[in-house]
């Protein structure tokens, strides 16, 4: 008899995933989507450091301000997937560690 896991592994490679969304191409980015959905509120620190930030562009043109403050929100908005999934994927790594010692 098969274990469960090689059943489950057999069904996940014969069962395609329809994730709907063309922006989540992975189960990964739906969890991120998810996750990102959820935020009701950035921590403080955050909306300090945005205040610092705003209070450095205010001596630069409106353009030039806006294209600043919109490529730090874009490297935050990156930076906090790629954490997520990173997260993520240490998690399951430790997770499958932890099952091979003996868990």
């Amino acid at each position: 008899m098969r274990s469960v896991t090689e059943r489950l592994d057999k069904y996940i490679k014969t069962h395609a995933l329809n994730l709907g969304d063309r922006e989540c191409e992975t189960v990964l980015d739906q969890l991120y989507q998810a996750y990102a959905e959820s935020h009701e509120s950035d921590p403080v620190e955050i909306g300090e450091g945005f205040k610092e930030l705003e209070e450095f562009l205010c001596s630069v043109s409106l353009a030039d301000n806006n294209a600043v403050f919109n490529l730090c929100c874009r490297l935050c908005s990156t930076y906090e997937r790629k954490a997520f999934k990173d997260g993520l994927q240490y998690g399951a790594h430790l997770m499958c560690e932890l099952g091979t010692r003996g868990g």
